[in-house]
């Protein structure tokens, strides 16, 4: 079966708009291939009407989605590119920590977006596990997340081939991997559950949200994504993956999506043959470097260092007062920053005057979440759900919560209040307590969970 010209200029043009993909010439022939293998796979069984039946769907709808799967390459194994990782056991990570040990914060948040079936993820947990000798007293968090559901099925099992260690060191395999048979390996129980698996469309407006779990990143892996993004959809996501980040975060795309046009003003900073962009604070001397001089400039003051200089992950010091703004305000920006223990106090402080506000207990599960306290969020979405049980985004994180402890039967529940309630809902209204976060996004999100949990 072939796709005719005029199909297939169709469908390429309705993919950009509605997914933000673009394929250049070269990658024609990929995109026909993908076109068939997403009608064999629906009701649709010919592109003609397949094409047309598109046209007529939400952007929310799952077809969407499994068609994202068909044009795009999964293609991953561990710890791939070396010098990326060698940089950051070695030099970035190492810095992160040292600066966290330093402030009394052994809290550490790292997302891996558009992470496949999750052989990144796992290879961040092992990093992680070589410099954390004390790992069980930090708050780690390590989100993975990827638009393909089957992706993320594979990933969430955590059992491999052969094909993915091609690039594996043998003591890395032996210490972190357990053999199951002649041809596959599972992913020690400890590395498995520090990665938490999520369902994320990254071409929406879904992140940076405390609900979504997508704030305060320490280190973002967006590793051969953007490159399949047209022009103005790589703006959008580069610019809500940098407002992710605490300022001192670090950002890593693969070298093809290098582009310090795009990435400005994040820092270029190469670091053992591998180049990570950096977040300055905004008036820091680099970081006005990066906006008004090129990127060979802004190499070259740091390759002329020996070393990477010390981080600091804090915000500027606050200087807003509670009484100029309010409580669940000022803790909710803090929380965005990073700021955990004073956007606690805050909330606290808020929960002090009004115990019956159910914003505050949600915006408290969030920070909570951040903080690495599980227990504590879910019991602060139970008073939330209970003051206002109506509450769309207290029943969606209930259920993530939920469902990463593994109790599936009550996670899934709670997501299906959370869709009933978004169901009825405009697409495009904002719901309260997810900053910004419109009501189609988080129903698609929410509906995702559920498929990933069958």
């Amino acid at each position: 079966m072939k796709v005719s010209e005029e199909v297939g200029r169709q469908f390429r043009e309705l993919v950009a708009l509605r997914l933000g993909l673009a394929f250049p010439e070269a990658r024609q022939t990929d995109v026909a291939q993908g076109l068939l293998r997403a009608c064999r796979s629906s009701r649709l069984s010919t592109p003609e009407p397949y094409v047309a039946w598109l046209a007529t769907l939400s952007d929310q709808s799952p077809e969407w989605k499994r068609l994202a799967s068909h044009l795009t390459v999964g293609e991953t194994y561990f710890l791939r590119d070396p010098a990326l990782f060698e940089a950051l056991e070695k030099q970035i990570l190492p810095s992160l920590i040292a600066a966290r040990r330093a402030q009394g914060m052994l809290r550490l948040r790292l997302w891996s977006a558009g992470c496949a079936t999750g052989e990144e993820a796992y290879s961040l947990a092992i990093i992680i596990d070589r410099l954390l000798p004390d790992r069980s007293r930090w708050a780690l968090t390590i989100l993975a997340t990827d638009i393909n559901l089957e992706a993320l099925h594979v990933a969430q099992q955590g059992i491999y081939r052969q094909w993915s260690f091609r690039n594996t060191p043998e003591d890395v395999r032996t210490q972190y991997f357990r053999r199951r048979d002649a041809e596959t390996f599972e992913v020690a129980p400890g590395i498995r559950q520090a990665v938490v698996f999520a369902p994320l469309n990254l071409n929406d407006g879904s992140y940076p949200s405390v609900v979504t779990n997508t704030v305060a990143m320490d280190l973002i892996f967006c590793r051969n994504v953007l490159m399949y993004f047209t022009p103005q959809a790589q703006r959008a996501t580069v610019a809500r993956l940098r407002e992710a980040l605490v300022t001192g975060g670090w950002l890593v795309v693969s070298p093809a999506e290098a582009s310090a046009e795009l990435l400005r003003p994040l820092v270029p900073v190469p670091c053992s043959g591998a180049i990570l962009y950096h977040k300055e604070h905004p008036g820091s001397p680099l970081a006005f470097a990066a906006e008004r001089s090129p990127v060979t400039s802004s190499m070259a003051r740091w390759e002329a260092k020996p070393a990477l200089p010390d981080i600091s992950t804090a915000a500027p010091p606050v200087t807003a007062q509670p009484e100029t703004a309010s409580f669940l305000e000022r803790a909710r920006d803090l929380a965005d920053q990073g700021q955990l223990d004073e956007a606690h106090r805050l909330c606290e402080r808020a929960l002090e005057r009004d115990q019956l506000d159910p914003e505050a207990h949600l915006l408290m599960a969030s920070i909570c979440q951040e903080r690495g306290e599980v227990g504590t969020a879910v019991e602060a979405l139970r008073r939330a759900i209970y003051l206002d049980p109506g509450s769309a985004p207290a029943h969606f994180l209930l259920g993530s919560l939920l469902l990463r402890r593994g109790e599936q039967r009550r996670g899934q529940r709670a997501m299906e209040t959370a869709v009933g309630l978004l169901s009825s809902r405009p697409r495009d209204e904002v719901v309260p307590g997810t900053d910004g976060l419109s009501a189609g996004p988080l129903l698609e999100m929410a509906r995702a969970y559920l498929e990933l949990g069958r």
